[in-house]
């Protein structure tokens, strides 16, 4: 069979290398494994140090690509129970996997997969169930969001933005998002949900926080989930941390000052440091910051029951097109490394592989 791998070391110029690899020998399914012979699978890139520190004692010369999985069941362990052969299901394969989703077949734990209903489309469902389970985990198990509650969705046209602005607001909450681009505007001035406020960051990064009190009368908002958090000013230690990026990212201390009374900072930033003023200024908040990793419910297998619930409602709730996610390319296996090449250059909707 044909798959996709990321090479555990990157080149010197820093980007990740992908390779197809061919001739590989179709997984063989364990007691609750399951081999799925992928339909479609949703392309996103995974920090290289993120996938280093969860091998650092098995370390690998390969890296397991594509994650966001639909497809159908082709052999089932001797001890599965909660789906079939033939069936059509839809899940996230664990950042540990030894085979990637990106491929003819991969290997699952039945844990980590859900039923596909027949209305929703393979491409459809991959596209769209990993940003729901990472929006629905910032939203629901980290941020507790409920009605009446003010949300700051940072970047809310790309892929995970966008559902997480769906999903708020479906829970009743007040929505604020930023935009970077005059394209990113249009596609969230598209979205058919309530908006209280689109800010422009891509002249000015440090109109966030006033906007933000403007909008909500100087109370600041309950929740903020960011996309990554500048963390330096000075030039010599942006270039020190790598924290060179292609888009305008919030400084750590503007966030902090965009949240309320015991507000809540849920953050993507893996490698965020606060220094003791910040520290002081989320404690006389009451505020708390939770990191975002949603990989963490398939790579243990202690909260089996709450993943399953999740997977079951962002299933349907894409099916239900509450939850609606945008299809920017569709790529063939063949052509699936030259696009994990161009990822960055995608920012609004998902890439997605199909087979």
């Amino acid at each position: 069979m044909k798959s996709v791998v990321q090479d555990a070391l990157s080149p010197t110029d820093g980007i990740p290398k992908f390779t197809l690899e061919t001739d590989i020998e179709v997984p063989s399914p364990e007691k609750f494994d399951i081999v799925v012979q992928v339909k479609a699978c949703a392309l996103a890139k995974y920090n290289s140090k993120i996938l280093t520190e969860i091998h650092k004692k098995s370390q690998r010369d390969r890296y397991s690509v594509g994650h966001d999985v639909a497809g159908i069941v082709v052999k089932i362990g001797q001890s599965v129970t909660s789906v079939a052969l033939g069936d059509s299901v839809v899940g996230v394969v664990p950042l540990n996997a030894r085979y990637s989703g990106c491929g003819e077949y991969c290997l699952m734990s039945e844990y980590d997969v859900v039923r596909k209903p027949d209305r929703l489309s393979f491409v459809e469902a991959a596209a769209g169930i990993g940003d729901c389970v990472r929006a629905y985990t910032a939203l629901h198990y980290q941020a507790r969001v409920c009605g009446g509650d003010t949300v700051l969705v940072m970047d809310g046209a790309t892929p995970f933005g966008c559902v997480a602005l769906h999903l708020a607001s479906y829970w009743g909450a007040k929505v604020i998002t930023t935009s970077s681009s005059q394209d990113e505007r249009n596609f969230i001035d598209g979205l058919q949900i309530s908006i209280a406020q689109v800010i422009d960051i891509s002249k000015r990064s440090n109109i966030l926080a006033s906007s933000v009190m403007e909008e909500t009368g100087g109370v600041g908002v309950d929740v903020v989930i960011d996309n990554g958090a500048c963390m330096f000013t000075n030039e010599e230690d942006l270039n020190i941390m790598e924290e060179k990026r292609k888009y305008s990212v919030p400084h750590k201390h503007e966030i902090i000052s965009c949240l309320g009374a015991s507000g809540k900072w849920i953050t993507s930033q893996y490698n965020l440091q606060l220094d003791p003023p910040d520290s002081q200024q989320l404690f006389l908040r009451g505020a708390s910051v939770c990191f975002l990793f949603d990989k963490i419910w398939n790579l243990s297998c202690s909260q089996q029951g709450r993943y399953q619930h999740i997977l079951h409602d962002a299933v349907e709730k894409i099916e239900k097109g509450v939850v609606k996610c945008k299809i920017a390319k569709e790529f063939t296996l063949d052509v699936a490394v030259d696009a994990m090449m161009h990822l960055d250059q995608l920012r609004i909707g998902r890439a997605v592989v199909t087979m």
